[in-house]
C-alpha cells in the first residue's frame, strides 16, 4: 500500500490506487516538435512509486542497507491520540552492519512508518531515548501534546535502536559501551547515518523526494536534537530538542554524586526524603515566588526573581535536636544534603563539574524525586562505568551488587577526568561524541533550519539553567539568534512532562507554522495533562498557561482574576 497527497481514490480492504505525479509529454507534442524540426523535450520520469511487498534490500539496492520486514498495518485506534494510527506501510531493517571489537554484531537498526494514504510529502524522525537498543516511539509522537502523532498528521516517520540492540530483558543495557564505534554511534552517528538513508527509502517508496523533515525529541532524544542542530542541519527543515541532555556525561556524574548526598541521609535513598518533605520544601518557595509574576496560582514563572527571592538556608526551617521531621522542618542532614544537590557537584579545586538547579516547586513531582531515589542510582552506574569513561569499567549491570558498590565509591572529581579522557582503542571521549561541536555558534541551522528547545524548570536530570546558559551564550554571540533558534521554560514540569505545571502541548504544530509560514512562536498554549499525577487539587482540570519563548515570562494581566485560564496571562 503506498499514497501521497495525489492519491483521490481507494478500494476495498483500503488499497489505494495512486495517480503518479510523473511529468509527461503528451504525443502530439511530440509530433509537432519533430514536424517542426525541433529536437523532442526530454521526458523527465520519477522513479515509479512501490508497493509496500516491493520494499526489498535488493529493490531498493542502497549500499549498506538491508530490509528486515516490510508489512502492511492496518489503521488502529483514533488518529487524533497520541497511540492511534493510520494504514501504512512498516518497514524494519538496518544500515552499516559490522563486527565489534567485543566481537559482537552491531548495526544501526530503523523503524519506517510509511502512511498508506495521504502522505504529506514530509519526513518525521522520532528522537531516541535511555540507552537506545530498542525504538523509541516509532509513531513520532514527541512534543504534540498527546492529541496526535507524526504519522497520523501524514509524515513518513524514522526511528532508531542508536546503532546497537540491548540483551533480551535488559532496558537498562549498557554493554554496547564496551566498542568505540557503538559509542560515537550512540552520541550522534546513528542518526547522521540513517537519515539521508532513509530518505532515499521513502523517496523510491513515493515515487518523489520528500520535502520538508523534521527531527522531535526529548531527554536523550533532545541530546540527538542538539546534534541535528549542530551537526546535521542541512539534512533538517526543523528541530525539536525537549530537556535535552547534550551534557549528558557531566549530568551522569552529577546523577552518582547526587545518590551519594541521599544516601548520607539514609542508606535507602527513597526513604531520604519523603513525599511529604519535599511538598514542604516546594511550599517555602512558593511563599517567596508564586506572587512575584502578579499571580498567586501554584506556579513560579519569574526564575531570575526567585532565585533572588527564596533563601534555602533562612527559608528552609531545620529542625530541633532530636526531632524528625514532620511537614514542618529539615534535619540538619536533609539541608546539607539538598543544598549540595541544588548546587551541583564540583571538583576537589572547586570547579563546577556540571551545573547547579534551580529552586522550582516542581522538585515535589513524583518524577523528579523517582529519578533522584530510584533511577539515578540504577542508570547511572551503568551509563558512566560504560558508556561515558575511558577507559571504560566492564561488568556494571543495572540493579546489581556491583552498580551499588559503583555509585557508593564513586569519585565525581575523577568523573570529570574519564569523561574527557582518551586512549589507544577510544579515541573520541563521551564529552566528544555526546556534546554537539561549536553549539553556541549554529551557523548552518542558522543558514537552514529552525530550532525550538523546551525545557521543565523542576528536571531532576538535566538541569534547565545548563540548557538557560547554552541558549544565552547563543544570543551573546548572535543578536539575532532569536530568528532561528528559541528556548520556552516550562515552570513545575519534570522530566519530560508532569510535575505540577501545564505540561501539555503542541510544540510541533508552532514549529511547522514557523518553518512553513514564517510566524515565529512568541508562545505556545500548554494545559494540564489528564493523566499528569502531580496535579494539585486546587487546579481545575483544565488549567492552561502560555509557554512564553525566553527571556519572556508569563504575567498576570491587568486586571485579570481567572487564575485558571491562559488568556488571564500575557509573555513579558
Amino acid at each position: 500500500m503506498r499514497g501521497s497527497a495525489s492519491e483521490s481514490t481507494s478500494g476495498k480492504e483500503g488499497k489505494s490506487v495512486l495517480r503518479t505525479e510523473s511529468p509527461t509529454v503528451s504525443a502530439a507534442l511530440l509530433a509537432a516538435a519533430m514536424l517542426a524540426g525541433c529536437t523532442a523535450p526530454e521526458l523527465s520520469q520519477s522513479p515509479a512509486p512501490m508497493e509496500c511487498g516491493q520494499v526489498t534490500t535488493r529493490a531498493l539496492g542502497i549500499p549498506g542497507l538491508t530490509v528486515a520486514t516490510a508489512a502492511v498495518r492496518a489503521a488502529s485506534g483514533s488518529s487524533a491520540t497520541s497511540q492511534g494510527y493510520p494504514a501504512h506501510c512498516h518497514v524494519t531493517g538496518s544500515v552499516h552492519p559490522r563486527t565489534g571489537i567485543d566481537g559482537r554484531a552491531y548495526a544501526i537498526g530503523f523503524d519506517l512508518r510509511l502512511p498508506a494514504v495521504g502522505w504529506n510529502g514530509g519526513f518525521f524522525y522520532s528522537g531516541d531515548g535511555g540507552f537506545d537498543g530498542v525504538f523509541n516511539d516509532p509513531l513520532g509522537t514527541v512534543a504534540m501534546g498527546g492529541r496526535s502523532n507524526a504519522l497520523s498528521r501524514g509524515y513518513a516517520v524514522v526511528s532508531s535502536d542508536g546503532g546497537h540492540v540491548s540483551a533480551p530483558g535488559q532496558p537498562f543495557d549498557g554493554s554496547f559501551g564496551m566498542d568505540p564505534q557503538a559509542r560515537i554511534d550512540y552520541g550522534y552517528n546513528a542518526l547522521g547515518s540513517l537519515t539521508p538513508l532513509a530518505k532515499k527509502i521513502v523517496a523510491q517508496y513515493y515515487g518523489r523526494a520528500p520535502g520538508r523533515s523534521y527531527f522531535a525529541g526529548c531527554s536523550k532524544g533532545g541530546q540527538s536534537g542538539m546534534q541535528a542542530a549542530a551537526r546535521f542541519a542541512d539534512e533538517f527543515d526543523g528541530i525539536i530538542a525537549g530537556n535535552p541532555g547534550f551534557n549528558l556525561p557531566k549530568a551522569a556524574v552529577t546523577q552518582l554524586f547526587d545518590s551519594q548526598q541521599l544516601a548520607s541521609v539514609d542508606p535507602d535513598l527513597a526513604k531520604a526524603f519523603t513525599p511529604g518533605d519535599m511538598a514542604f520544601v516546594a511550599s517555602r518557595i512558593l511563599a517567596k515566588c508564586d506572587a512575584l509574576d502578579g499571580a498567586a496560582d501554584g506556579m513560579v514563572h519569574d526564575q531570575a526573581a526567585c532565585r533572588a527571592a527564596f533563601n534555602f538556608d533562612a527559608d528552609v526551617p531545620q529542625c530541633g535536636a532530636g526531632a524528625t521531621p514532620d511537614g514542618s522542618c529539615l534535619s540538619a542532614g536533609q539541608k546539607s544534603a539538598l543544598k549540595a544537590m541544588m548546587a551541583g557537584p564540583k571538583t576537589a579545586a572547586g570547579e563546577a563539574i556540571y551545573s547547579d538547579w534551580p529552586w522550582d516547586p516542581g522538585i515535589a513531582g513524583s518524577e523528579w524525586r523517582a529519578w533522584k531515589t530510584y533511577l539515578n542510582p540504577t542508570l547511572a552506574p551503568v551509563s558512566m562505568a560504560a558508556i561515558f569513561s575511558t577507559p571504560p569499567t566492564p561488568g556494571v549491570q543495572a540493579f546489581s551488587p556491583v552498580a551499588s558498590s559503583y555509585w557508593r565509591d564513586f569519585d565525581a572529581s575523577r568523573g570529570q577526568v574519564l569523561i574527557h579522557a582518551t586512549d589507544a582503542t577510544f579515541t573520541v571521549s563521551s564529552m566528544g561524541f555526546m556534546l554537539p561541536p561549536d553549539l553556541e555558534h549554529l551557523g548552518t541551522l542558522k543558514q537552514r533550519a529552525k530550532l525550538l528547545v523546551f525545557h521543565g524548570a523542576a528536571d531532576g536530570v538535566f538541569s534547565v539553567n545548563d540548557t538557560i546558559r547554552w541558549y544565552e551564550a547563543l544570543r551573546a554571540g548572535d543578536a539575532g539568534a532569536s530568528d532561528y533558534a528559541r528556548l520556552f521554560l516550562v515552570p513545575g514540569m519534570n522530566h519530560c512532562w508532569h510535575g505540577p505545571s501545564t505540561d501539555r502541548f503542541d510544540a510541533f504544530t508552532a514549529l511547522v507554522d514557523w518553518v512553513e509560514k514564517g510566524v515565529a512562536p512568541q508562545q505556545i498554549f500548554a494545559s494540564v495533562d489528564p493523566d499528569n499525577p502531580d496535579k494539585p487539587a486546587a487546579w481545575s482540570a483544565d488549567r492552561s498557561r502560555p509557554l512564553c519563548a525566553y527571556p519572556a515570562k508569563v504575567v498576570l494581566r491587568t486586571g485579570a482574576t481567572d487564575l485558571e485560564s491562559a488568556a488571564s496571562f500575557i509573555c513579558r
